[in-house]
Formats: structure tokens, C-alpha cells, sequence
């Protein structure tokens, strides 16, 4: 064995490697992401279908709750949930409907809602979204 003998690397190799790891990291985020899209879109269905009475919870900040926001919604930022919700008195089997700007916020606060054991809870995704479901389905 030459121990003084120099490697030398082809630079194909490296990338070869690399690009292998990313095309699996990005195999696995759209994996995960469309359960969440599937999810989300169930939910939507729900609230098509027209859920009893609701409390439409928007979790974005203050401020841009005060820039526009749903009608009839509460400000609950995703920061404080659920507690927020719980010292407002909404009850684990209420029906909750949660939205946000994108939607990112709402899948979370939808997570956080149920592991804190809300049993009716729905990703209302983004409020330009929701708010064209709920006035379709407005009798």
C-alpha cells in the first residue's frame, strides 16, 4: 500500500453523489407536502358542505389582522395557541375552522389544536381561499 500515492477525485463523482441526495430530500418534502395539500383539501370540502357553527379562528399576527381579515374571525395568533383558545372558552368539541395568509400557519395551528385535543378542527389554508368557500356556501 502507497500511502504517499495522491487521490484524485473526478468532479463528475461529487456532484453525481449530491444531486442524488437532493433529488431525495426534494422526493421527500413533495411527499410530505401533498398529505398536508390532501389534508387541507378534505378540510375544505368539509366546510363546503357546511359545518353547524363554527368559531373561524385567524391565526396570523395582529397586525396583519388588522390589515383585513374575515368576517366574524378571531385573532388567535399561532404563537399562542391553543391556550388562547381555551382561556376564550371555546370548548375541545367545537367545530374550529383556522386560516392564515398562505396557509402554512394554518396546517401548524390545525396540528397544535388537535394534539391539544380540539376534536373538530379544519384548515381553512389561505383566506383568500376560504373566503370564497364560505361565501359559496353561504345559503
Amino acid at each position: 500500500m502507497d500511502l504517499g500515492r495522491r487521490i484524485t477525485r473526478n468532479a463528475e463523482h461529487r456532484y453525481i453523489g449530491s444531486g442524488l441526495m437532493i433529488r431525495a430530500l426534494f422526493s421527500a418534502l413533495l411527499f410530505l407536502t401533498s398529505g398536508l395539500a390532501a389534508q387541507a383539501a378534505n378540510d375544505i370540502t368539509q366546510i363546503q358542505q357546511g359545518l353547524e357553527s363554527p368559531v373561524i379562528v385567524d391565526v396570523r399576527s395582529e397586525g396583519e389582522y388588522a390589515s383585513g381579515a374575515i368576517d366574524g374571525a378571531l385573532n388567535h395568533p399561532l404563537q399562542g395557541l391553543p391556550g388562547t383558545l381555551l382561556d376564550m372558552g371555546v370548548e375541545l368539541d367545537e367545530e374550529v375552522i383556522v386560516y392564515c395568509r398562505s396557509g402554512r400557519r394554518s396546517a401548524q395551528a390545525k396540528t397544535l389544536l388537535k394534539q391539544a385535543g380540539f376534536q373538530l378542527v379544519f384548515d381553512g389554508g389561505p383566506m383568500t381561499q376560504l373566503e370564497q368557500v364560505l361565501e359559496q356556501s353561504e345559503p
